[in-house]
């Protein structure tokens, strides 16, 4: 018995095990649920960042190589460097002394760090050269075209590579310092939202914070806190020289006392003024090394042009050239002008052929470098960055090539005239045109509707106009600061503080319906005010004024009033909406959930006021659903590291601009189309209520969309200046992804630059001498 006994209880303890492992299962899969749903719904993430910091490895490396292989048409030119100039970098022996500070760094226990900042010399890889830094804090420093950033690009592609980096090791992370503002803006907050427009999935929250001093924040500033990315910056020198300073300090703060490494790219001059001020406090950029970039000889450069060349015909063409710079490169101008990787591929893109290309397509000799109309380097230099955009053009008909002329043109003076930076980011065009002109025209469109559906009492009308004047004296006390879905909560709650303090001093009761279903109109109006204080402020005024002037009648002027009121609303959420990053899709926002949901009860106490608790508590289910889906609508996660690209980043954005849009004005719409009536005007009940629900839902949702992403200024723009002297194409995506596959643009993320700062000058200030290229290159 006592085996079959043991049996039993064996087959019994295996089944309650069997039991235990399914309940914990269950379990997990409850866990698991609950951590998709916050994610899903909170943006919240539960990966490590290091997890985060491996695939966005992967997504960086993808990039670069793509980049990397347009940028060289070619093989690369051999480049050489020295060390830094000791004026411009700390002392050698405080590096190791540095070092030895931060808690947790290892001692060089393989003699892998130089002995002295001559060890850093070299031509082979700056990833040898980082290496070498006891800090790992690197300056690289050249001259105009010397080819730092295309090195730099390679240093990130060599940090990425299997034998240099492990799992979990910091991120390279390459991005440009031309449109930093220093001094509002500290280089993690930078850094974090460029990774965050860069990549998707980096917004989302991480619960609990880094090192217990953020209870959420998001991917891309855990990655930085944790010190899983490496800044490389690039473009220090083209910051305004009054902001360069600044930009160090930034950087030495971000640097911190722990163990950042770094790399920083500048021009000589520019960084020594900014660290040397002839009348100001001396800087360093703390515990950095340096290297500068040295001219290439130009015996090499043609050598490496003619080696590019594809046939003996095409390197045939260089043999008067390469013979006349070596009998005698110090009288020869194009000796001079040929030293650096820019004029290089500058000459190679306009004088020899591309692949699938003929020679005789290509109509420029390199013989004329010789030329006596080029009597000194820098008339040479000139002509090549003249010539270098038609020549990527060449096999375009005559009037497609001016017509791209122009576009680039355009594009680079604005970029050099109007904002003086390098970065062509597609959401900032849209203060390219005019102004007021999305204003007017969703202001405009608002209040056509308006006068034509809201032939109700003329109090919503100027609630609305009450609400904007409060919520433009809120942004100009309290700034706008923070977000929509705090701006709409606070002008919720604005609108029915002015509504119960205007019935409890004047014991108006008459206008209650009307007054607060204004304050929810304000409430939407006010978020493209400022933040909370100023929704407040807007909604409060609006609310106050509705009660006020409420009045049961529907006088000839009030659909004008309205109209007025509501195109006035819609037109400054149109005008005021700045997006300093484009969307990404949308997620649920917890605080516009609740905001949708209290305005439901808001309309549903409006209503029940007025029609009965039927209507009331129709009308507060229905906005409660809607309005809750209108204002948790955010920014959406995503599920990896994935890296966007203008087109994709354009995409995320549109679909956040209808998104959001929609859910907006079928919120309002069906809220006020079914909400209490007024005295109707004439027509049946139905066609009132409909054109009551049309003429908001338009309003509202044009509104919502310009608030929460950036295509509607965008849109308006690039079709204003499609239309007014062909400024801009109608696809412009296109034309950009065609520039960036012909080497005249070149991408970082979600960004585009002109192939170098020479490049976007030339064309912003030298428009004349482009076009005369252009048809010099057609013969």
């Amino acid at each position: 018995m006592a085996p079959g006994r043991g049996r039993r209880d064996d087959s019994g303890a295996a089944s309650r095990h069997v039991d235990q492992r399914a309940k914990a299962r269950w379990f997990s899969g409850i866990l698991q649920a609950g951590g998709d749903i916050s994610v899903n719904v909170f943006g919240w993430d539960r990966r490590t960042p290091a997890a985060w910091a491996d695939a966005l490895a992967a997504e960086i490396a993808k990039h670069w190589q793509r980049e990397y292989r347009l940028r060289l048409l070619g093989h690369p030119l051999s480049v050489r460097w020295r060390p830094a100039d000791p004026e411009l970098v700390q002392p050698w022996d405080s590096l190791a002394a540095l070092v030895g500070t931060w808690p947790g760094r290892p001692d060089d226990l393989e003699g892998r760090w130089a002995a002295a900042p001559g060890e850093l010399a070299g031509e082979k890889r700056l990833v040898d050269v980082l290496r070498r830094i006891p800090t790992r804090r690197l300056i690289v420093l050249g001259e105009p075209g010397t080819g730092k950033t295309i090195l730099l690009v390679r240093l990130v592609l060599d940090l990425l590579s299997g034998a240099e980096r492990t799992a979990g090791a910091p991120v390279p992370f390459l991005t440009s310092l031309s449109s930093w503002d220093p001094v509002q803006q500290e280089l993690d907050d930078l850094l974090e939202q460029r990774l965050i427009v860069d990549f998707k999935g980096l917004h989302r929250r991480v619960a609990g914070g880094v090192h217990g001093r953020r209870r959420r924040c998001t991917l891309a500033r855990a990655l930085l806190q944790e010190h899983l990315v490496l800044p490389v910056l690039d473009g220090l020198d083209e910051l305004p020289e009054h902001l360069r300073g600044m930009a160090v300090n930034r950087i030495n703060e971000a640097l911190g006392a722990g163990g950042r490494g770094l790399v920083l790219a500048s021009r000589s001059a520019e960084l020594r003024a900014a660290l040397r001020p002839p009348d100001g406090i001396e800087a360093d950029v703390a515990g950095a090394a340096g290297v500068e970039l040295l001219p290439v000889p130009a015996v090499e450069v043609v050598e490496h042009l003619r080696n590019g060349a594809m046939g003996p015909a095409a390197r045939a063409r260089w043999e008067e050239v390469s013979a006349r710079i070596r009998t005698g490169p110090t009288v020869v101008p194009a000796a001079a002008a040929l030293t650096t990787p820019l004029m290089a591929r500058m000459a190679d893109v306009i004088y020899n052929p591309r692949h699938g290309e003929l020679l005789s397509s290509v109509r420029r000799t390199p013989a004329e470098l010789l030329d006596r109309r080029f009597a000194t380097p820098d008339h040479v230099r000139n002509h090549l960055l003249d010539a270098f955009v038609p020549a990527a053009y060449r096999y375009l008909a005559p009037e497609d090539l001016r017509r791209r002329l122009r576009w680039l043109r355009f594009l680079a003076r604005d970029l050099q005239v109007r904002r003086n930076v390098t970065e062509l980011d597609w959401w900032r065009l849209g203060d390219a045109g005019p102004a007021l002109l999305p204003g007017l025209l969703v202001g405009g469109l608002a209040a056509v509707l308006g006068i034509y559906g809201l032939r109700i009492p003329a109090s919503a009308g100027i609630g609305l106009m009450a609400a904007v004047g409060g919520g433009l004296l809120g942004r100009r006390l309290f700034g706008a600061g923070s977000s929509m879905a705090r701006a709409l909560g606070g002008g919720l709650i604005g609108g029915v503080a002015g509504t119960v303090v205007a019935m409890l001093t004047f014991g108006a009761v008459q206008g209650t319906g009307p007054s607060l279903t204004g304050a929810l109109a304000a409430c939407i109006t006010v978020g493209s005010m400022g933040g909370f204080r100023a929704g407040l402020l807007g909604a409060f005024a609006g609310g106050f004024a509705a009660v006020l002037t409420g009045r049961p009648e529907v006088t000839v002027f009030a659909p004008f009033v309205n109209g007025l009121g509501l195109g006035l609303g819609a037109g400054c959420a149109a005008v005021l909406a700045r997006h300093a990053e484009p969307a990404r899709g949308y997620h649920w926002s917890l605080t516009g959930l609740l905001t949708g949901l209290a305005a439901g009860l808001t309309m549903g106490l409006a209503a029940g006021l007025q029609a009965g608790p039927g209507r009331g508590l129709l009308l507060a289910v229905v906005t409660a659903v809607l309005g809750s889906v209108a204002g948790g609508l955010e920014a959406a996660p995503a599920d990896t590291a994935a890296l966007t690209g203008p087109a994709l980043s354009l995409a995320g954005d549109r679909r956040t601009f209808w998104a959001t849009g929609l859910a907006g004005g079928l919120a309002v719409g069906v809220s006020t189309g079914l909400g209490p009536r007024f005295p109707p005007g004439p027509g049946s009940d139905v066609s009132f209520g409909l054109r009551v629900g049309i003429a908001n839902a338009v309003a509202v949702g044009l509104a919502f969309g310009f608030l929460r992403a950036a295509y509607g200024r965008y849109t308006v723009a690039r079709a204003w200046l499609a239309l007014r002297g062909d400024r801009l194409p109608r696809r412009l995506m296109r034309f950009l992804d065609e520039a960036h596959q012909r080497g005249v643009l070149r991408q970082n993320g979600a960004r585009y630059e002109f192939a170098h700062q020479d490049v976007q000058e030339r064309l912003a200030r030298h428009p004349a001498d482009c076009s005369e290229g252009h048809k010099r290159s057609r013969g």
